[in-house]
């Protein structure tokens, strides 16, 4: 996903402070003189927040350096540099579903709550109004550890014009994808029925809203797996039958990179995977079905239909020496006022509700994907795109192999069994 230029051109010299009753006397430049440093990773959003600094230490007189990484450089610099050089890192990008129980164990994240509820969050900020769904992506046992800037969830994106030539409506159950995504496969003109990750590692996040709706989950209360349970192994097993059935010939190894362009150039009827796909669908100098593009909820199972939810967001780092400073930069960046700015420059679905029920948010997509999120918002899982354990990597590879040995029509049960003795054994050290 892009963003456009003329629209960062617009907004970077715009001032994103306001002025409402009440807020007149709050002092955004108690700071001034600061200079912090963020590491953040590439994504839209950090890519329009870097076009605000300037108007940032002009309203602030807060200058910060702003470190744009890779995310898999991100995941390897950031740590690194928390572990070995404390107060050398203020702010940095988090994706709890990733970071939240290695970083939250390290001690690397200053909790929010006492400077959300303090006379240095200005009255306008508003924290009531970001979606509480949302902000518990951005929680860990119930500490406010960073600040959602998005909403990424999963949905089905269909090819109107294929389905309507079966005579066939955007499925809402699992058995009614399996139906359609057979009868919508034509392999003599290279059409699958329906495309999504085949590699196991990529996969284990498309795999899960299928465990999940199902009535799976990746863990128990006490954070042990649960990976072998009759819901997980109809999952996988359904998962396996459904791709094999009616996915690409290619289906194994398969990861978003090359899963999207089969739906982008209509050499699959339908897709799932995350919203943010949108863009590329819409795109007219890449897609070959800007206008046959529909968006659904994700098909409910036995146990109802459940995305998972994450987002990334700023989170200030417990050994910075500028706490104060940090957040005031981060309310900044993530006020009413700048999301709304964020939304017109990347199109992205925004986690404060007033800016999503706007006319802003209208304008940036089409109908159905706002309806889509909207049902999908109150029932998502937080950070559900993985369990969430220290040893992330370790795991999710473990989980691929199951779901990898189901693409190759091997037995569901056995996969199950062994990926929750693997996951036990590398959580037990």
């Amino acid at each position: 996903m892009h963003i456009r230029r003329r629209h960062l051109l617009e907004l970077a010299g715009a001032s994103l402070l306001s002025s409402p009753a009440g807020a007149a006397d709050f002092d955004w430049k108690r700071f001034a003189g600061k200079q912090l440093r963020f590491m953040v990773s590439v994504h839209p959003w950090t890519q329009w927040a870097q076009s605000q600094l300037p108007a940032l230490e002009r309203d602030t007189g807060i200058r910060v350096n702003w470190e744009i990484l890779y995310e898999d450089q991100l995941r390897q610099k950031l740590p690194l540099t928390l572990r070995s050089d404390p107060g050398a890192v203020d702010g940095f990008f988090t994706l709890p579903s990733w970071d939240a129980a290695a970083f939250s164990r390290a001690g690397w994240y200053q909790p929010l709550d006492r400077l959300i509820q303090s006379d240095l969050t200005a009255p306008d900020y508003d924290y009531a109004d970001f979606f509480r769904n949302i902000l518990k992506i951005q929680e860990y046992d119930a500490v406010q550890i960073g600040i959602p800037i998005t909403i990424e969830l999963q949905a089905l994106f269909v090819n109107k014009a294929l389905l309507q030539a079966k005579g066939l409506v955007i499925p809402t159950t699992l058995e009614q994808l399996m139906v359609a995504a057979r009868s919508l496969k034509d392999s003599a003109n290279d059409v699958a029925g329906i495309v999504t990750r085949g590699d196991g590692v990529q996969a284990v996040y498309t795999f899960a809203p299928f465990l999940f709706a199902f009535g799976g989950r990746w863990q128990d209360e006490k954070g042990n797996p649960e990976l072998a349970t009759q819901p997980a192994i109809k999952a996988l097993q359904y998962y396996g039958d459904l791709l094999r059935a009616a996915g690409p010939p290619n289906i194994l190894g398969m990861q978003w990179k090359t899963t999207y362009p089969l739906f982008q150039q209509a050499h699959a009827a339908m897709f799932i995977d995350a919203t943010n796909f949108l863009a590329y669908f819409k795109d007219p100098s890449q897609s070959r079905v800007v206008d046959q593009v529909a968006v659904g909820a994700l098909p409910a199972g036995p146990a109802g239909e459940h995305s998972t939810v994450i987002s990334w967001g700023p989170a200030i780092a417990s050994s910075s020496r500028n706490k104060e400073a940090t957040w005031i930069v981060i309310q900044y960046l993530t006020s009413k006022a700048a999301m709304a700015a964020s939304t017109r420059a990347t199109h992205l679905p925004p986690s404060r509700q007033s800016v999503y029920n706007s006319d802003i948010y209208a304008a940036s997509v089409p109908p159905d994907m706002i309806a889509v999120t909207k049902a999908e918002i109150p029932n998502a899982i937080p950070n559900g795109a993985n369990p969430l354990v220290i040893p992330v990597p370790e795991v999710r590879a473990a989980i691929g192999e199951a779901i990898t040995a189901v693409l190759e029509g091997r037995n569901a049960t056995e996969a199950a069994n062994k990926m929750q003795k693997e996951v036990t054994q590398i959580l037990n050290g």
